[in-house]
């Protein structure tokens, strides 16, 4: 690792466009802790419960432990960079697609994250409700919305030390009340003899197993360098990263699968409930969704940072504030496809960088004051094109890897086409003492 102690521009704003300080890079334990939270999400309980449709248990373990693999050597890759350097994504995306085009990846990333944090704003009012029809005001849809939407814009305002804080107390009670509502849902049902006889009426295999999980979270491992940007190195960045995949995600799918083969539903509130666990129902719905949302509204306040002079934190509140009304306003809803089709166009933007770091540039990047920079890189936005029109119309496998490794693949072929190269370089300009 090249000696990132310089002090150019901090900003006092969590080092949103500039490199992280050695001296405030953070321990393994606690990186692992924001990485979990991160990656410990009602979507992951709902992977599961989606696997129960055509998957037995050892099929589920099995893609669980694959489909986790997968997402973790690629997030990994990144966020490695991510701690190797000490910045998050959009500024590693300065080398690979220029200056000016490290914003459209900035752009993307953060529509993608805001978008997912308003659908996550107004999932999380309408479960509370239906967990709590009779809880009064506070249970009602827009107000458990609203709500929800301010406890996760508080710690994502905070930046990573919020993240850090909210994930110290929030993964222990997700892992012991899921581990609990799971235990006590396969003994409701007869045992694991018994969870582990049940044969669905219709099975899709276990590669499409595979493909649900991996695509259940694949933009956001595209993301995992603003995850990992303050580890100390990038063997901290692994291990985090692996334990964020491997174990807590992996962990809160099989939750899922359990809870749900053992009810008979896909419901897990209601099927949580059901077996007299409201609580606990309760606990791993605010926990998840916080952990996971205020992590959404972070990497989308990185994203836009590299585009407007305002500080982080008032990025957070004004997006925080404006995704939360379209939360509560059942608005988001009408995103879902939309963010769907990006999630297919954000993992050949992760295949560039990981291309363009490691095998062109040999893990050597440059950042602070007087850096050069190419205003862009056009042979990256070509790549990007052409991998996420190509995976979106291929009908097998995984939309989201299918063009990750189109992206990686494509770009490098292009890339050693050197005339391509040189007039795919448009413009030049250099990094100042405030990051832009």
């Amino acid at each position: 690792m090249s000696d990132k102690t310089t002090t150019f521009a901090e900003a006092g704003d969590d080092n949103a466009r500039v490199v992280v300080p050695l001296s405030e890079r953070r321990a393994t334990w606690d990186v692992s802790l924001v990485a979990a939270g991160y990656c410990i999400a009602m979507s992951g309980l709902f992977t599961g419960a989606a696997l129960m449709a055509g998957m037995e248990l050892f099929q589920v373990i099995i893609a669980a432990l694959i489909g986790n693999t997968v997402l973790a050597l690629y997030g990994g890759l990144l966020g490695a960079a991510g701690a190797r350097e000490g910045v998050g994504t959009a500024m590693l995306a300065r080398h690979a697609f220029g200056r000016e085009g490290s914003k459209i990846v900035g752009l993307v990333l953060a529509i993608t994250m805001l978008g997912w944090f308003s659908v996550q704003v107004g999932f999380f009012g309408n479960t509370i409700n239906a967990l709590f029809p009779e809880g009064g005001i506070l249970t009602q849809p827009k107000i458990a919305a609203f709500w929800g939407g301010i406890l996760m814009i508080g710690t994502a305002y905070l930046g990573y030390k919020g993240l850090s804080l909210v994930s110290r107390i929030a993964i222990p009670a997700v892992v012991i009340t899921a581990a609990w509502g799971a235990l006590t849902a396969v003994n409701s049902a007869g045992g694991w003899e018994h969870i582990a006889s049940i044969v669905p009426p219709e099975s899709f295999g276990l590669g499409t197993g595979i493909v649900i999980v991996v695509g259940s979270f694949a933009a956001g491992a595209s993301a995992q360098a603003d995850i990992t940007r303050y580890a100390k190195d990038e063997k901290a960045a692994w291990i985090s990263t692996v334990f964020g995949y491997m174990c807590a995600n992996a962990f809160v799918i099989l939750a899922g699968f359990l809870t749900s083969v053992s009810t008979g539903t896909g419901d897990l509130p209601s099927a949580m409930v059901s077996l007299g666990l409201g609580a606990p129902a309760l606990v791993v719905l605010i926990a998840a969704q916080w952990t996971t949302n205020d992590n959404n509204l972070y990497t989308s306040s990185l994203g836009l940072s590299a585009l407007v002079k305002l500080k982080k934190s008032v990025i957070v509140l004004i997006t925080g504030l404006f995704a939360t009304a379209i939360g509560v306003l059942g608005m988001a809803d009408y995103f879902i496809n939309w963010l769907i089709i990006l999630g297919i166009a954000i993992p050949p933007m992760a295949g560039i960088l990981i291309a363009d770091y490691y095998v062109l540039n040999g893990r050597k990047y440059s950042f602070g004051e007087g850096v050069r920079y190419n205003k862009w890189n056009l042979t990256t936005f070509v790549s990007w094109g052409f991998s996420s029109v190509a995976a979106y119309n291929i009908e097998w496998g995984s939309g989201a890897i299918n063009s990750l490794f189109l992206g990686f693949v494509v770009y490098i072929i292009l890339s050693k086409i050197e005339s391509l190269r040189v007039m795919g370089n448009v413009g030049e300009c250099h990094e100042d003492s405030a990051g832009f």
